[in-house]
């Protein structure tokens, strides 16, 4: 089955919440797209201001190639490409953008990825305030 793209739905709205709470511009949600395969539903957020690179992390290697296949050509998902696992207990992954950061420094990471570290630290505090 060939994949679909929709526009975010109700099924999708807690990915939606999730990084709206996180992103630095949130308006880039408005460019984003679901990648619907078979019964699963993959949110991909366009890259765009401070956001510079993207990702989906997927074990379905079958989903793979199609995932990247409706993503490719599209306005905010430059250079999209498969990035293989080397390790057997880690996803494979659909990326887009800039490649992703060499450096162990996670706040350099997070603002590649177009994150608020300021919204971040705000939502693993709300998140972690009753563990």
């Amino acid at each position: 089955m060939d994949p679909k793209l929709e526009r975010p739905g109700e099924l999708d709205e807690w990915e939606m919440c999730w990084y709206r709470e996180r992103l630095d511009d949130p308006a880039l949600l408005d460019a984003c797209v679901v990648v619907v395969i078979e019964e699963s539903r993959y949110l991909a957020v366009p890259v765009g201001g401070k956001r510079r690179g993207g990702y989906i992390l997927l074990d379905d290697t079958n989903h793979l190639e199609q995932l990247r296949d409706a993503l490719k050509d599209r306005d905010g998902f430059p250079s999209v490409r498969v990035r293989w696992s080397r390790h057997p207990d880690v996803c494979h992954s659909i990326a887009w953008g800039d490649p992703h950061p060499r450096t162990t420094d996670q706040n350099k990471v997070l603002e590649f990825y177009g994150f608020d570290l300021d919204a971040v630290e705000r939502a693993w505090k709300e998140e972690n305030e009753n563990v």
